[in-house]
């Protein structure tokens, strides 16, 4: 599967210049951008979901465009949207923010990564059209996650006919932890391993250091491997910036060093003798 851009993306068409801008720490960079094209003659669009979260950091700089055609490609050749938007309003997401209520695709392109950000509060005949159309395809990444809560056996065991790289869930607190639960061994029951799960676990936002290693560790030693995903305020120009009242920066540095490297030589370490 091909990398997924590293920042904002730019491109030309005739004398309009495109910016496409993911994340708030980016706009800075895209107002630079935006600024120093213009001076070389260029109309500037600037679209994306972090300026549609901020749309008045780049307005004086260029036009705020919408959705533009072709450009989740420009970003990740292999990726694709079967549905936008979601039912959640989880006030940590920028998704209900920027796409709004769920809507499903009636046409999509068949690519092994998916980015829906909640496929399963998709209808069934939706999500069965997703897993025949999906189905000739290989090493198939479920990237934004599926919704723990929502996903039946009769999910799983569909999900089981493709050929799957990866299957993301999400742990973002410990209330939820009955249903993270009953999704894993719903995966593994249809026949997906524990090492092709991957699963978000969110701290530096209303957690606690303990909580979150709780988290963790249960999936580490379930034999899934845990993503640490360090909270960001949805208005943040600086990443990495903030720090909940609840954690210190070396705690969340040490954290998420570790925990996001057990593929890469840390499974050796045991987490009380790690020191970053």
């Amino acid at each position: 599967m091909s990398e997924w851009s590293k920042s904002l993306v730019e491109w030309t068409e005739d004398n309009v210049a495109y910016l496409s801008v993911v994340f708030t720490w980016d706009l800075p960079k895209a107002h630079q951008r935006a600024a120093w094209l213009t001076q070389e003659g260029y109309h500037v669009v600037a679209g994306g979901p972090a300026v549609k979260l901020m749309p008045e950091y780049v307005a004086e700089v260029a036009e705020v465009g919408g959705d533009m055609e072709g450009v989740l490609e420009r970003h990740n050749p292999d990726a694709t949207f079967t549905s936008r938007g979601c039912i959640r309003r989880c006030a940590f997401c920028a998704v209900p923010k920027i796409e709004g209520d769920l809507v499903e695709l009636d046409e999509w392109e068949a690519k092994p990564i998916i980015c829906d950000n909640n496929l399963l509060a998709c209808s069934i005949i939706h999500f069965d059209s997703v897993i025949e159309k999906l189905r000739p395809l290989k090493d198939i990444d479920f990237n934004q996650g599926l919704d723990a809560r929502l996903l039946t056996q009769y999910h799983a065991d569909r999900l089981a006919e493709l050929d799957i790289a990866v299957i993301r869930l999400a742990w973002d607190n410990t209330k939820t932890g009955n249903a993270f639960m009953q999704a894993f061994e719903r995966l593994r029951k249809a026949g997906i391993k524990a090492n092709k799960i991957r699963v978000y676990c969110l701290l530096n936002f209303t957690d606690t250091p303990d909580d979150a290693l709780f988290r963790i560790r249960t999936v580490n030693n379930m034999g899934a491997l845990p993503s640490p995903m360090r909270y960001q305020p949805l208005d943040t120009l600086t990443r990495n910036a903030y720090v909940s009242p609840n954690w210190t920066e070396m705690q969340i540095t040490r954290c998420t060093h570790f925990w996001s490297r057990q593929l890469y030589g840390y499974r050796g370490i045991v987490w009380e003798d790690f020191r970053y």
